[in-house]
């Protein structure tokens, strides 16, 4: 079997509302690019929650940040920092009209549900420009309703995930093992079932990091 025509797993541990997890999803897209057709990629998204104890109706964005990292000057210069890199990827954060910090579970929910790895992604995307480049609210239903829809189409198909307790406290489970494993920060990529890059690392290190599995996978079939 070629090397390139292996399942070559992804995963993404991230969480929906985290703009250094939409930066680094884009690096990694950028990698992905670069490296073509040399691996059949898998990508798989995994739950991560980095303020679950936000209440359902959400919190004003400012203020949250303000209570979890301390004075708005601070935010600002973050701000900037993150709004000159977003650029570079091609997102246009727009933080100062951001409404609310969200409590992502249900987020989660709706992408875990979707049945195909092609959709989740979609998803995902149409999240966090929601939350970044749109400044929606997704604490309100009618909101999230408007963001999925393309994708998920059936109203009540919606409406039921929208309101699967079980579906949820799995999705915390979840999320409770990468924290057992030692995972505190987001987002967290595992390349090819071997390697952890931790953060929204440039995309030569993506890069880096799935050229050495392609070599060991040579180097194992050679061997067999």
């Amino acid at each position: 079997m070629s090397t390139n025509s292996e399942v070559f797993p992804i995963d993404i541990v991230s969480d929906v509302a985290c703009p250094w997890c939409y930066v680094g999803k884009k690096k990694l897209e950028k990698a992905l690019a670069q490296v073509g057709s040399s691996i059949t990629p898998v990508v798989r998204w995994r739950p991560f929650q980095l303020s679950p104890e936000i209440p359902e109706e959400g919190i004003d964005y400012k203020l949250h940040l303000t209570q979890k990292f301390g004075s708005l000057d601070r935010l600002d210069g973050a701000w900037q920092r993150l709004t000159e890199i977003g650029k570079d990827v091609g997102i246009d954060f727009q933080f100062q009209t951001i409404p609310k910090a969200t409590n992502t579970l249900v987020l989660h929910a709706l992408v875990a549900a979707l049945p195909t790895l092609e959709e989740q992604q979609n998803l995902v995307e149409r999240f966090f420009a929601a939350n970044f480049e749109k400044s929606l609210d997704l604490t309100d239903k009618e909101v999230i309703w408007k963001v999925v829809e393309p994708v998920y189409k059936d109203r009540t198909r919606f409406e039921a995930i929208y309101n699967d307790g079980n579906l949820k406290q799995e999705i915390q489970q979840e999320i409770q093992y990468y924290h057992q494993n030692g995972i505190s920060g987001v987002p967290y990529f595992i390349i090819g079932g071997k390697y952890a890059v931790s953060g929204a690392q440039d995309s030569s290190v993506f890069v880096e990091v799935i050229e050495t599995v392609i070599k060991e996978r040579e180097s194992e079939n050679k061997n067999q």
